[in-house]
């Protein structure tokens, strides 16, 4: 957990520095669909946390990273408990579609890095041990976004994505439909997202 804390400022901290500083900050949940993995499932909904950075004068496009921490999910064995544990990483490129006074449509296309991790509690000992196993992959994003505009400095955002990941299995004892099993899906987020510096009435380029 310390260690995905750790990458996750460096996911958007890191780009804040490098490109410019970032225009906002948005956070909201991340549903998706339960990936079923080691005897247990993920779990619904994830804490998304998102910066926007600018990429030109317009501020039409810009680059997108954000994370999400998906709430961990326990099944009872009788034997074992397991906690099975989902997150998942976007960097995103955001470009602009179209803006009518407080709407905004966006595109954006990325990659994306899913890490499931397993972890098992014994209850009663038995036979056949449990094992704790990971899964993770890397893959490409498409998706589009709906910005509505509620203040000056808040704005909510709808956004629909689907994100194609390959996987990597962390355990070679896996069953070996764990093995093959895609992990990518549809991805529904909702964001309250605060800006830096208010705005005039209505988006507008500046």
């Amino acid at each position: 957990m310390k260690r995905f804390l750790i990458l996750t400022l460096m996911a958007i901290g890191i780009p804040s520095l490098i490109w410019a500083q970032p225009e906002r900050f948005g956070a909201g949940l991340t549903f998706t669909v339960k990936k079923r993995f080691n005897g247990g499932d993920t779990g619904n909904p994830g804490l998304n946390l998102r910066t926007w950075i600018p990429v030109d004068k317009r501020k039409t496009l810009h680059i997108v990273p954000s994370v999400s921490v998906f709430n961990p999910h326990k099944i009872n064995h009788v034997s074992h408990i397991t906690t099975t544990y989902m997150f998942h990483g976007d960097l995103d490129v955001q470009y602009t579609l179209f803006h009518e006074k407080s709407l905004k449509l966006n595109g954006l296309v990325g990659m994306n890095y899913t890490h499931i991790l397993s972890r098992n509690e014994i209850v009663v000992t038995v036979p056949e041990m449990p094992v704790d196993s990971t899964l993770s992959g890397f893959g490409p994003t498409v998706g589009l976004t709906l910005e509505m505009r509620m203040s000056s400095y808040w704005d909510f955002i709808v956004s629909g994505r689907y994100s194609f990941t390959g996987l990597r299995a962390g355990d070679p004892a896996l069953d070996e439909k764990f093995l093959v099993a895609p992990l990518s899906t549809p991805v529904i987020q909702v964001h309250a997202v605060y800006y830096l510096r208010s705005r005039r009435r209505g988006y507008s380029y500046r």
